[in-house]
């Protein structure tokens, strides 16, 4: 199975730093969005969902400690390197305060920079699985939206969901469903129940639909 590269949201006002760093991570297999201020965070975080999130404090008037609540309001497990020039043990405390896993003073090491989006990227990956708006947590069994918690699901919804998320798209036959099941026997009225479930969890994004199919469901974001 081919892997996705990583993708890097990164703000910095900076912008031959910011070209640099976006042509040196691309070049590296990363897919980055650059943009040179805040505006507009929150929205970018939805749409272009990224594994990883770099920010300078200092960006133009804003600042991007201050901003961090916004992406929290979007995912409140999307990691966040801070990059500044301010050396004071007061920012790196505001920052870490606000949730930023790593704190770098320009000039920075970009390869540094590389091996610490890898390490946390990768973490992330493998443990928060975006649906939609939604994400759902494959180690706690978390359903959240925006932020918010919305269940942690049963191992029978989790099972179904994560199975309809792996194949996004698709018609899942109802046999590939009695998988789940211990014994491997499902009645459809214990599948439809299941899938009832996570309709109504799901309803809270509209940019998700669980669809029956005649011979199956798919699910679609």
């Amino acid at each position: 199975m081919e892997t996705k590269p990583i993708k890097v949201l990164l703000i910095d006002d900076d912008t031959l730093l910011g070209n640099i760093l976006t042509t040196t991570l691309t070049m590296e297999g990363m897919e980055v969005h650059y943009q040179s201020s805040l505006t507009g965070l929150k929205a970018i975080v939805q749409e272009f969902q990224p594994n990883i999130a770099v920010l300078d404090i200092e960006v133009g008037t804003g600042d991007g400690i201050t901003r961090m609540p916004d992406i929290r309001k979007v995912t409140d497990t999307l990691p966040v390197i801070i990059i500044s020039s301010h050396t004071e043990a007061d920012e790196v405390k505001r920052a870490l305060q606000q949730g930023a896993i790593v704190y770098l003073k320009k000039p920075i090491d970009i390869y540094e920079l590389k091996a610490y989006i890898e390490r946390y990227a990768h973490e992330w990956k493998q443990t928060i699985l975006r649906i939609g708006e939604m994400e759902l947590n494959t180690e706690s069994r978390i359903l959240s939206h925006q932020g918010e918690e919305v269940k942690r699901l049963t191992w029978m919804e989790y099972g179904i969901l994560k199975l309809l998320y792996e194949q996004k798209g698709q018609s899942i036959p109802y046999a590939d469903f009695s998988e789940l099941w211990e014994d491997g026997i499902m009645s459809e009225a214990s599948l439809q129940n299941f899938i009832s479930r996570i309709r109504r969890l799901i309803s809270v994004d509209p940019t998700i639909s669980l669809d029956s199919t005649g011979k199956g469901y798919s699910l679609c974001f």
